[in-house]
């Protein structure tokens, strides 16, 4: 990409909104965000796309009635992430600015963002600790600090909704990216195993007004479950090996025991064959890996010649 192109990128952007019974402030939200966009000097140089992921209040009939925006609708509520996917494939510019639809993201955040932006990388809002609900606290400091061990890799937000990066770079980790909650999780743990540079820019976030959030605990497990399934597909060894781990040191313990009574159990001996077949497992696992992205990343190149 030369010089101009990718200028015209970065000038130029599109913003990807999931809408799910959010019709008591949308109109509000989007109102505000076009009114700040363009007092910014944005006028002209964005488009708005918001994706009714089939919402059950009226929601779908106000974006309808408003005009400024280019508007994706789900018959079947799909979830989080694949209304991101939509709006994404929907999105007319290369650079992409996702945001929630309940307002607590802000526009006046957004400059800062794409200051910092460059093309084949990413920037994340990130939130302070204190600006999370104090009952989701605990399940965020556990699930960073997995992905943190897992990926080797200091995530100042793991999981913000508020971010910008490449719409075909982002379309290349579709695939593995989760269509619920933990797409924005699965991203950047995508990212981050790829090498592609993510920028955190601190921002602040304002409580929702209206309406309800759909994360609980459920979905908490869920992406629990999404860092585990994606440091399965980059990460194998580091998922396999602490547990091969702790299998051979209760082999070594049951051995002891054992040498101790001059009586060689079962146990020991089931123990024993667990790891060897949890450690080949492991090295199959990570050569399948390797296997995977080698083919992954001939198939970008493909696409891309």
């Amino acid at each position: 990409m030369d010089v101009q192109q990718n200028e015209e990128c970065i000038n130029n952007f599109s913003i990807v909104i999931p809408v799910y019974n959010e019709g008591k402030t949308i109109r509000s939200v989007l109102e505000n965000l076009r009114r700040d966009l363009d007092s910014f000097g944005f006028s002209g140089r964005y488009e708005i796309v918001c994706v009714n992921d089939a919402s059950r209040d009226n929601s779908g009939e106000i974006l309808r009635s408003i005009d400024f925006i280019h508007m994706v609708e789900h018959k079947i509520n799909k979830g989080y992430g694949a209304a991101l996917k939509s709006g994404i494939r929907a999105a007319k510019h290369d650079t992409v600015i996702i945001m929630d639809s309940d307002g607590q993201h802000l526009a006046e955040d957004i400059p800062t963002l794409l200051q910092n932006y460059e093309t084949g990388g990413m920037v994340v809002g990130a939130r302070g600790i204190t600006q999370t609900q104090s009952k989701r606290i605990l399940g965020k400091i556990v699930l960073s600090a997995l992905a943190n061990n897992l990926f080797s890799y200091d995530i100042k937000d793991l999981n913000s909704g508020f971010r910008v990066f490449n719409r075909f770079d982002a379309m290349r980790y579709f695939h593995v990216c989760s269509d619920r909650f933990s797409f924005t999780t699965s991203q950047t743990l995508a990212y981050i195993s790829d090498e592609k540079p993510i920028v955190y820019v601190p921002i602040n976030i304002q409580m929702r007004k209206e309406g309800k959030s759909m994360v609980n605990m459920k979905a908490g497990f869920r992406a629990i479950l999404k860092v585990l399934q994606m440091g399965m597909i980059f990460k194998p060894l580091r998922v396999i090996l602490p547990i091969v781990f702790f299998f051979a040191l209760l082999t070594m313990v049951s051995l002891g025991r054992d040498l101790i009574m001059f009586n060689m159990t079962d146990t020991t001996l089931a123990l024993f064959i667990a790891t060897v077949m949890l450690f080949v497992f492991a090295l199959i696992s990570d050569q399948l890996s390797t296997v995977r992205r080698e083919m992954w990343s001939l198939n970008c190149v493909t696409k891309e010649s």
